[in-house]
């Protein structure tokens, strides 16, 4: 009984360290990657870092983002971007480009699709 209390205890301290689990698998950051390379790249830049637009990966974007659920960002995204023309990504293209997003600030990819209940990285 004390192994398994200690075990849990040291699930939950990692968890604490590492933040809540993001799912989202390598093929929808896959295709995010290339929904970011035709809408978000020339404002935002190569990977996130911030061109035109604000950046989307590091520090800026975890001190905005981090911790609050993904779909916060995933529904800004919706009503904002891209800025010549909002409101017209699709879901699946939105699932992707948060998926690529929160693979670009750290999230590992899994075998779970992204849910839009996920945080975003802290």
């Amino acid at each position: 009984m004390k192994l398994k209390t200690t075990l849990a205890a040291a699930a939950f301290g990692a968890s604490l360290m590492t933040g809540p689990a993001v799912a989202f698998t390598q093929d929808q950051a896959d295709k995010g990657k290339s929904e970011y390379n035709t809408h978000c790249r020339t404002c935002h830049g190569s990977n996130g870092k911030g061109a035109l637009g604000p950046a989307l990966a590091g520090d800026p974007a975890k001190q905005k983002w981090g911790g609050k659920p993904s779909s916060e960002y995933r529904a800004f995204v919706y009503e904002n971007m891209p800025q010549t023309a909002p409101k017209t990504l699709s879901d699946e293209q939105l699932d992707a480009l948060t998926a690529y997003t929160l693979s670009l600030n750290g999230a590992t990819p899994g075998d779970k699709p992204y849910a839009k209940e996920d945080p975003f990285p802290k």
